[in-house]
């Protein structure tokens, strides 16, 4: 069994060329209990730092047993071609971080060494960054009924392969991510906006998010190709997921070059009425989460 990624690790590995965990068609289809994203307070930390950490879970009501924690301590070998080390999936690895919907808990000391740029014990070689400059502290989730699944903690780490001079420099101008914000769910039918709770049965339904300029943040990337300090500016991305009706995509969102602070996605409602979910997941690039949860009402 592969270790399952939640949906903004998922999006990690994609921003840094890694692979993909297996998708069907319709991943935006939410029919059971999925961890859809977790969300960290603050969204970038160092090691031995304390974070709260806020599970969003497809479900409506608490579950009954609450998800249990774990920070996973096992680098991944070279070998393996997974988000995270198959050995998370045991036991031996994991260190308990707490249990419920939302917990706090201090990042294991050792994640620059284990996840990040420092030689880390027993053999392995030292992590590459992903295209953001960023290393990542797997932890675990473990919902009763469901497989696994991980978040991708980003982790504050020092430039270990630049000079001291610019190592230094980037100490001093680098700001740690923060989490952006979701602005309110606007839906509209050719154009001309609709209520959320007055949607026509097989209506083709925009449905469109935004967020502030100053999330989409501007950071300092170190360019290890031609070893100078530059700046670049975060990618933005939405996951939509629903219980009901079809959406055209499950993700859509501009890329660092792209200015514009919106996305969008068309829902068609089904033929049948009744109260749909809809569950919204915004993130930067650099693991920045903010996540809604809607109902879609359709009218005869």
């Amino acid at each position: 069994m592969k270790p399952r990624v939640a949906a903004q690790a998922a999006l990690v590995a994609l921003y840094s060329s890694a692979c993909r965990p297996e998708l069907d068609d319709d991943y935006w289809r939410v029919d059971e209990p999925r961890v859809l994203a977790v969300k960290s307070e603050p969204a970038e930390a160092r090691p031995g730092e304390l974070v709260a950490f806020t599970v969003f879970l497809s479900a409506a009501e608490t579950p009954n047993e609450l998800p249990t924690w774990s920070f996973c301590t096992a680098p991944k070998p070279l070998t393996e071609n997974n988000a995270v080390s198959a050995a998370c999936l045991g036991k031996a690895t994991l260190l308990p971080a707490g249990r419920g919907l939302a917990i706090e808990a201090v990042t294991p000391a050792l994640g620059c060494s284990l996840f990040g740029p420092n030689t880390p014990p027993g053999g392995f070689r030292p992590r590459d960054p992903d295209i953001t400059g960023g290393y990542y502290q797997p932890l675990r989730i473990d919902v009763p009924g469901s497989e696994p699944t991980f978040h991708l903690q980003r982790i504050s780490c020092e430039l270990a392969d630049a000079s001291a001079d610019t190592a230094r420099e980037f100490g001093l101008s680098y700001i740690a991510n923060r989490n952006p914000k979701l602005g309110p769910i606007r839906a509209n039918i050719d154009g001309e906006s609709v209520a959320l709770d007055a949607i026509a049965p097989g209506a083709r339904v925009e449905l469109s998010v935004s967020w502030a300029a100053s999330d989409a943040q501007i950071y300092t990337y170190y360019d290890r190709a031609r070893q100078v300090l530059t700046e670049r500016r975060e990618a933005m991305r939405v996951s939509w997921y629903t219980d009901g009706g079809r959406l055209e995509t499950e993700s859509s969102g501009r890329t660092e070059d792209d200015l514009e602070l919106d996305a969008q996605n068309h829902w068609i409602a089904p033929e049948s009425s009744g109260p749909f979910a809809l569950w919204i997941v915004l993130r930067d690039s650099r693991g920045g989460v903010d996540f809604v949860a809607a109902v879609l009402s359709v009218q005869p």
